[in-house]
Formats: structure tokens, C-alpha cells, sequence
């Protein structure tokens, strides 16, 4: 799997629309004409005229994308803000997760929350179902015992991952991280899921559109 993740002023959704139609011409080097973007019946987005799984995420000034060869992907982006993290977590997550982020220390405290929710929403979107409408975030992540937390960091040495296992289902796998204000997580769902090598980096947003000066249209319809 491939992740890029980076900052964008303007309009955010056309820039990530660019940056994973980028990763994809880059997986799977398409046919002659255009990669066009756009989304299934329900909501997941797709690359046609590739043969490979995206995911993108935007908001607030920040963006990511993903992209795989070999299963359905998701991704999810966060800028670090003030959030009211003791009332979200308790109305939101479960009992354990609210309780494992009281006991980071008050400046930890915001970054935790988005590093659980992150994960949460990458693996929605990897099931192609969201939050749906919020039973999503019921599903158990991994709660490391100390922070910040090593092993399954995307910000792992040299841009280099690699998703770890889901408490009760075998099939998914998510990896997060976070660095310079940016929370990010990404995961996977299929057999060979767990344990899958993410590479991480940088979005580059002038070069976005892939080898071969591959550039792509941006379409909504399914």
C-alpha cells in the first residue's frame, strides 16, 4: 500500500482527487487516456481505467491518499485543533478507549483521541461502510500501553510500515500516526491484510498526476 499525506491550500478535494489518481497511475500504469475518479453506490471511491484500491481523506487544510494493488484500502487525515477531547471520547468511543486517553497526560491528550479516531474512520472506509452513522466507532482498536506508542507507526523508519491485526476480525489491519500537527491512520481489509507493508510519504502535489505525465479527470458519478 502506498500513503501520501501533505497540506493544501484552495480546494482541497480537487488537489487529493490529483494525488491519488497520481498513486494509481504510479500501481497500476494505465491504458492510453485518462483515469477518471470517481465513486461507487456506496460512496467508496474508484479509479477507472486502473485496476487498484483508493481511499482519500480531506478537511481543514490537510489531505491524504492511498492506494493497493491487492485489497480494499482507507485512509484518514486530522489537523491537530482544539477539540473537547474528554466530551467526544466519552460520547463516542468505547468505555476503555475514553478511559485509556484520560490517562495520557493533558497535553497528550487531543492527539490520542485523533489517533483512535483516525483508525476508525481508515477502517470504515477500508469496509466500504464509514462510521455508518456511528455503530463504526464501537469497533475495538489496539490501545498501546505507553505513548507515544511504537511498533504499527506510519512514520516508521524510512517512510516504512506495516498494518497490524484488529481486535476480532482477522481480515482488517490498520497502522496510524502523526507528526508536524498532522494525525493519519491507514488500514486494509482481506486475507493478507495484517502484517501488509505501508510506505509513507509526502504529498507532492506539483507531480500528483502519476508517471508518464498520466494526468486524470475528476468525476462524481458512479
Amino acid at each position: 500500500m502506498e500513503v501520501r499525506i501533505g497540506r493544501a491550500a484552495g480546494d482541497e478535494r480537487a488537489r487529493s482527487a490529483e494525488l491519488v489518481l497520481g498513486l494509481a497511475a504510479g500501481l497500476a500504469p494505465p491504458p492510453p487516456g485518462r483515469l477518471r475518479l470517481g465513486h461507487e453506490a456506496d460512496g467508496r471511491p474508484v479509479v477507472r481505467g486502473a485496476a487498484v484500491h483508493v481511499s482519500v481523506s480531506h478537511g481543514r487544510g490537510v489531505l491524504a491518499a492511498a492506494a493497493s494493488t491487492d485489497f480494499p484500502v482507507g485512509v484518514d487525515v486530522e489537523a491537530v485543533r482544539r477539540i473537547p477531547v474528554r466530551n467526544l471520547a466519552r460520547r463516542w468511543l468505547r468505555a476503555a478507549e475514553a478511559e485509556w486517553i484520560e490517562r495520557r497526560e493533558p497535553d497528550e491528550r487531543i492527539v490520542a483521541f485523533l489517533w483512535l479516531w483516525t483508525q476508525k474512520e481508515a477502517l470504515g472506509k477500508a469496509r466500504g461502510l464509514g462510521l455508518a452513522g456511528g455503530a463504526g466507532l464501537s469497533r475495538a482498536v489496539w490501545l498501546p500501553e505507553s505513548w507515544p506508542p511504537s511498533g504499527r507507526d506510519l512514520m516508521g523508519e524510512r517512510g516504512v510500515a506495516w498494518l497490524g491485526p484488529v481486535p476480532g476480525d482477522a481480515r482488517l489491519a490498520v497502522a496510524a500516526g502523526f507528526a508536524d500537527g498532522v494525525v493519519f491512520a491507514a488500514a486494509a481489509q482481506g486475507a493478507n491484510a495484517v502484517g501488509a507493508i505501508v510506505r509513507t510519504g509526502p504529498a507532492d502535489l506539483d507531480g500528483a498526476h502519476g508517471r508518464g505525465g498520466q494526468r486524470g479527470q475528476v468525476a462524481d458519478t458512479a
